[in-house]
């Protein structure tokens, strides 16, 4: 008879031929010196450096001689490296007699030891990871109201004089190289420079170059009225100072530059003009001769051209907002997501998203505060392009980065995604009191747990496409780009890397016989970034287990998501290490789940290690959870069937099933089921509108149980308070899956129940 995986993390006793599989690759716990032990309760001491309990529950840590090794003295520590208690020999460490789920996380372990010879040695900062749950493994889970909305408004902050401006008056004082007054056109709050030696692509007669003018500052003004008025932007210090903004034609002969008028780009920058330095749009004759009237009729890149100009523009606002000054990677993404957001509001319609967009959906493994991507050397481009810049004795820049991924600073994902969280008003925010990181100036608001759990939640919203009306434009930009070969973009270049072929999704291999599963080294996470990893799970099972363990990290987390055909959503409770499980009653699209590893460290350090590092984790699939599906399908078309030629469910079922069955977990009296903590739900239908009932332990009095009442996709169904020993089900409730939560004095019993009509 098979024996089943229990709740509880249990000692894993496997007997197996040796595997067969690729290299082993040193897992975490195999460098201990010494053989930790933890423990749940007073249940049997087990030989990992991990644990999962429920809320409540005691846990404690020891050790014990390996091998010739003996102890000596033993400390443990918190993450923040304070020290909770020094131990002479073995003893054992409770780390606490009733867990919460706050005390989730790794604690380091310090340890003295001597060698076989009676040498003394130490071993330091060894991890011991801890997931306390509040709820059952498998209880439905939302990521709904877990994370507070957050905003600001202009018109409530007198520096920027709340939001109201005047009409400026006055226009900039430009020069020829002669001396003379520099050619203009002055429209409402924009105007434009330029001066004798203008490139004839512009127009070779007055009239066609200043209708260029006038519709280049036509759309600046109307562009910009719609981000000052109607979403409530400032504008730059030139309108706050009286001044039109100003586009300046660089290279046609005005007195502020010498560069040829042949010159091609465009550029936010600061000009000093009227004895002040102002922040300006400078670009050259190409940009510029897109706004003639004839444009789209000589070329093709009209629209692209005029779009670039306005996005310079909005560089300008953020240049004198003063923030985000370590964060030139929000500059840019910040600045992509104000122009589509404008686009969006204006015509309400979401528009297609730059090809750059791509770049954090394809690489998620990529850090979020992130200039230029993954580098060629395998680490990432800091917030302020930190290990991007390279030049050779010529002074002729390298290429330290690869094709596409180089412009990943240009992808608005993290904006888009958190002005879905928080609301649009986290954006403004962020520009008016994150002073340089962005993701430490939120998580300074947020605090340390809350920016965790927002981190990976933009992670799984992102393998779901949770992203409201955005969704179809940037998963088809996704599925665009998979397979797209990456290396480096030009020569000179820095590194010779191996062409890469890039998926959303991450693999795993084999890396013991007990079947825990390793990401390759080369995409595994940064800081802040994730793996998506495909999973096949039995079209005959109702729910899914995987189990996950990290290696060396922080604070890494992972979650269970998946969408069905008809593009519902659902989440599994997050963890920290051990399981995870999910509901698939409602079956996902083509039976495939994902499980999202994401690592939530946000604050950067800029130590030029942080950079480099790749965090590691091991992953086994367990009931429900068949095989890593393939990784270059584009499993986020829900809608659509898609098959797996390397996939055979029958094969891959029996495979687990006879795994699972070799695998002895043995029993603990502490195991909790419904019931253990104080209110029993006693056997009867459930029907909407007729009464269930309970029973309730000593001491319980019905009024200290409140009950909740959850779906399969988490949307709470009731929430009341029990009278007497029974409770009545809404009538209006559907037929279907739910949890009934009865919770009272900080304890909670979950039941799994089916509503029938």
């Amino acid at each position: 008879m098979r024996k089943k995986i229990l709740l509880t993390l249990l000692s894993l006793s496997v007997t197996f031929s040796a595997w067969a599989g690729d290299k082993h690759r040193t897992d975490e716990i195999e460098t201990w010196q010494l053989q930790p032990l933890v423990r749940q309760n007073d249940s049997q001491w087990l030989k990992q450096n991990y644990i999962q309990v429920m809320a409540g529950d005691k846990i404690s840590f020891s050790l014990e001689d390996r091998g010739d090794n003996t102890i000596y003295r033993v400390k443990y520590a918190d993450k923040n490296g304070t020290t909770l208690r020094a131990y002479k020999a073995n003893a054992e460490y409770v780390l606490t007699e009733a867990a919460k789920p706050e005390d989730s996380g790794f604690y380091t372990c310090s340890m003295m030891y001597l060698d076989g010879s009676g040498t003394r040695h130490t071993q330091i900062n060894m991890r011991i990871y801890v997931d306390v749950q509040s709820e059952p493994l498998g209880t439905p889970f939302s990521w709904e109201g877990r994370i507070p909305q957050f905003s600001h408004d202009w018109k409530t902050d007198a520096q920027f004089n709340y939001g109201v401006y005047e009409k400026p008056a006055k226009t900039h004082n430009f020069k020829k190289k002669s001396g003379k007054k520099a050619n203009s056109y002055s429209g409402e709050w924009w105007s434009a420079f330029w001066g004798d030696n203008l490139n004839k692509t512009v127009g070779t007669d007055s009239a066609t170059i200043y209708t260029a003018a006038k519709n280049m500052v036509d759309k600046f003004d109307s562009d910009f009225e719609y981000i000052r008025d109607y979403m409530g932007w400032p504008p730059d210090k030139n309108a706050r100072k009286g001044y039109k903004s100003f586009v300046y034609i660089f290279g046609s002969g005005l007195a502020n530059d010498n560069a040829s008028n042949t010159e091609k780009g465009g550029y936010q920058a600061s000009t000093f003009v009227d004895g002040d330095n102002y922040a300006c749009v400078w670009a050259s004759y190409y940009p510029f001769s897109r706004f003639r009237a004839d444009a789209d009729s000589k070329w093709n890149d009209g629209d692209y051209q005029r779009e670039a100009m306005v996005h310079e523009g909005i560089h300008a606002i953020f240049a004198d907002l003063n923030h985000c000054r370590k964060s030139s990677w929000f500059h840019e993404a910040g600045n992509t997501w104000l122009q589509s957001a404008m686009n969006t509001e204006r015509y309400n319609k979401y528009g297609t998203p730059g090809f750059l967009d791509a770049c954090p959906f394809v690489a998620p493994f990529m850090p979020i505060e992130c200039y230029s991507g993954w580098l060629q050397d395998g680490s990432f481009g800091g917030p302020q392009a930190e290990g991007v810049n390279m030049f050779n004795e010529q002074g002729q820049q390298i290429c330290t980065w690869r094709n596409l991924l180089g412009g990943t600073q240009y992808g608005n994902a993290f904006p888009i995604i958190l002005s879905e969280i928080c609301g649009k008003g986290s954006i403004p925010w962020i520009w008016r009191n994150c002073e340089d990181y962005v993701l430490g100036g939120i998580g300074s608001l947020l605090g340390d747990e809350t920016m965790r759990q927002l981190i990976l939640q933009y992670r799984t919203r992102m393998a779901t496409f949770d992203i409201g009306g955005w969704k179809n434009g940037y998963r088809k930009l996704m599925n665009d780009n998979i397979g797209l070969t990456v290396k480096a973009e030009w020569e000179p270049y820095w590194i010779n890397v191996a062409p890469f072929k890039l998926t959303p999704y991450q693999g795993l291999t084999i890396n013991s016989d007990d079947r825990w599963m390793a990401p390759d080294t080369l995409t595994n996470p940064g800081w802040s970034g994730c793996n998506i990893i495909p999973i096949h799970v039995d079209s005959k099972a109702n729910s899914a287990t995987v189990e996950f363990l990290p290696q060396n990290d922080r604070d890494m987390r992972a979650q269970l998501c998946y969408t069905t055909k008809a593009g519902k959503i659902y989440y599994s409770q997050y963890a920290h290490c051990g399981k995870l499980q999910i509901d698939v009653t409602d079956r996902p699209a083509n039976n495939v789940v994902f499980l999202v590893v994401a690592n939530t460290d946000y604050i950067f350090v800029n130590d030029n290690v942080q950079r480099k590092q790749h965090y590691d984790y091991r992953v086994r699939l367990l009931d429900g959870a068949l095989q890593v599906a393939d990784l270059y399908t584009k499993w986020s078309m829900h809608e659509n069937t898609l098959k797996d030629s390397k996939y055979n469910e029958d094969a891959a079922r029996a495979d687990q099933e006879a795994f699972l069955t070799s695998v002895e977990s043995p029993s603990s009296s502490d195991q909790y089921t419904p019931g253990s903590n104080g209110v029993r739900l006693l056997a009867g239908m459930c029907i909407p509108g007729r009464p269930i009932t309970v029973q309730l332990a000593d001491g319980i009095s019905p009024s200290d149980v409140r009950i909740n009442i959850i779906g399969a996709s988490g949307i709470v169904a009731d929430d009341a308070t029990l009278t007497g020993n029974s409770y009545t089900l809404p009538s209006n409730m559907r037929p279907g899956l739910y949890f009934i939560k009865f919770v009272q004095n900080g304890m909670t019993d979950t039941y799994k129940v089916i509503v029938k009509r």
